[in-house]
């Protein structure tokens, strides 16, 4: 009897621990899913922030990169502004001087024995020099960055008008082989060294120093230029002996013509 009072004892006890352990178990799958749910929870709230701070970082980035963008623009404009500031500056202390040089006129007065005749008229205030006056076939403007493309290289030398000085007033001079109608344009340096080019519209351009004339000539294929002689004045004694002659020439003739007449 005992015995079996024991072994129903062991039985009960059997079911005991193995229902707590059962529940044991139920309890700690539940614990285990609960964390699972939680460690996943994390995982995906540390997915999302990862993504919102890359998303973030390359906002930022593309904003940094549009303000770098924007300076450079800007460093560039300030440039450009800063250079054009410069060129006004420079052409408004130019103003006097071009305004000056604008006095040096040259024009064709006719074509004579193949030399095209011209009249310099200097009313700069200054007396110039290194006045060169060339004939250019345009039909347009010509202007200083437009002079070479008249003049290539190995093309027809240009024909041309040279004296190293030139007083002020008027001067008389000729162009060997150009023609009546021809454009002129001139170039010349005034009393501080600048040199100047004269457009055939009228127009003034800044050559710049000597080195810059000396380029252009060389560009022009005029290395070496050769003054040209300014003509002949007659002497008040020519004049008369001229005058006395066409005087006897028309007595002359008036006195044959009446003879022929009687």
């Amino acid at each position: 009897m005992k015995e079996k009072n024991w072994l129903t004892w062991l039985t009960v006890l059997a079911l005991v621990v193995g229902f707590a352990a059962m529940g044991a178990s139920v309890w700690l799958s539940a614990q285990a899913a609960k964390q699972t749910q939680r460690n996943s929870q994390l995982a995906g709230q540390l997915y999302q922030d990862s993504r919102t701070s890359s998303s973030e970082a390359s906002s930022v980035k593309k904003r940094l990169d549009k303000l770098a963008s924007d300076n450079s623009s800007l460093r560039k404009k300030n440039s450009r502004l800063a250079k054009e500031n410069q060129a006004l500056k420079e052409a408004n202390q130019d103003l006097p001087a071009a305004s000056a040089a604008a006095g040096l006129n040259v024009w064709e007065t006719e074509e004579k024995s193949g030399k095209l005749q011209l009249e310099i008229d200097n009313q700069t205030g200054q007396a110039v020099s290194d006045l060169l006056v060339l004939a250019v076939a345009a039909s347009g403007r010509v202007t200083l960055s437009s002079l070479i493309s008249y003049f290539p290289v190995g093309g027809a030398k240009p024909r041309y008008f040279y004296r190293k000085e030139v007083a002020i007033g008027k001067t008389e001079g000729s162009l060997t082989g150009a023609y009546a109608g021809s454009d002129l344009v001139s170039l010349f340096a005034d009393a501080s060294g600048v040199y100047w080019f004269k457009g055939n519209r009228g127009q003034i351009e800044k050559i710049g120093s000597q080195a810059h004339f000396k380029k252009l000539l060389r560009q022009i294929s005029l290395n070496k230029l050769e003054e040209s002689p300014l003509p002949v004045k007659k002497t008040k004694t020519e004049k008369k002996k001229k005058q006395t002659s066409k005087k006897t020439t028309k007595k002359a003739e008036k006195q044959s013509s009446k003879k022929k007449v009687e």
